[in-house]
């Protein structure tokens, strides 16, 4: 299933920034699903992707990722990834414009290796921190640790490695995070629309 068409299922009217250099990344990364997710856009959606790829904002965007990120063939990534390919895949998924880009040419066994990788550089982090620690800096560690516990009301930690919209949320667990409720994408797009400032869900008005 190319996930990349709930992106932009939400918008009737233009295209917000943000996609349009998703689908132009799309274009360049990905584009063995780029008719695809071309083909479900409206005409004049159409119309103002072609008007935003000949731009100089284009352009300048295009420069500026190539610089920035290592080159990928991701149309023919190999079955087993390595440190090097890890490492530079990593980069693309920092940023959400070229990691929802990407995401539908990596298969389920990909994103477990790179999971598996960025837990192994995370242990790997925490524990050179740690050993750089004094042991007055474990203790207060370990008394805001015994304190947090102690605290019944649940906090929100981050959300490091999970899907950072309502709509990707619910595409990868089938649940509404602000509810918890079970959702489908479908169901989710009857009910809402995207707010193309803020990136939030708005109720759709009753007909």
């Amino acid at each position: 299933m190319n996930l990349a068409i709930y992106d932009f299922t939400p918008f009737a009217n233009e295209l917000p920034k943000f996609n349009l250099r998703l689908l132009l990344n799309i274009e360049d990364l990905n584009n063995a699903i780029f008719d695809e997710v071309y083909n479900i856009l409206r005409p004049h959606q159409q119309e103002q992707y072609i008007v935003f790829k000949e731009s100089e904002e284009a352009k300048n965007y295009r420069e500026y990722r190539n610089t920035k990120l290592p080159y990928i063939d991701f149309n023919n990534l190999p079955e087993i990834f390595d440190d090097i390919l890890l490492e530079k895949i990593m980069l693309y998924q920092k940023d959400g414009e070229t990691r929802r880009a990407i995401e539908d040419s990596l298969s389920e066994d990909h994103k477990g290796q790179i999971a598996r990788f960025e837990s192994k550089i995370f242990e790997e982090e925490k524990a050179r921190k740690r050993a750089l620690m004094t042991d007055e800096d474990k203790r207060r560690e370990k008394e805001w640790w015994d304190k947090y516990n102690a605290d019944p009301i649940p906090r929100f930690m981050g959300n490091v490695g999970e899907p950072d919209t309502v709509t990707s949320y619910i595409i990868k667990y089938g649940v509404d995070p602000r509810t918890g409720k079970p959702e489908t994408i479908e169901g989710f797009n009857e009910t809402y629309t995207i707010d193309p400032q803020t990136g939030d869900p708005v109720p759709k008005e009753k007909e």
